[in-house]
């Protein structure tokens, strides 16, 4: 289901606290896979973002975010708070 085309946010929010831990992180990690692909400095931005000291803080950006735009879909929203932190990932 988390891979459907049709998956918004408003589903991902209704998913258990877990299973939306280990998807916001898998997204991340393959972010930062793509980032150091374009650019070291980059992919090290996107985990620095995510995974440093203000970790609590960005997932809770992420949820928030997500509640305020139901009907996208959850890549969208983690792409472009990365992109807003690190720059822009994609061509």
């Amino acid at each position: 289901m988390a891979q459907a085309e049709d998956f918004t946010n408003k589903d991902f929010l209704m998913l258990q606290e877990a299973h939306q831990k280990f998807w916001i992180q898998g997204a991340v990690d393959a972010l930062s896979q793509v980032a150091a692909a374009k650019a070291n400095e980059t992919g090290r931005c996107v985990m620095e973002w995510y995974y440093g000291p203000k970790h609590a803080a960005r997932n809770g950006l992420i949820l928030a975010s997500m509640e305020k735009y139901p009907d996208a879909h959850p890549r969208a929203i983690v792409l472009a708070l990365i992109e807003r932190a690190c720059g822009v990932i994609r061509k």
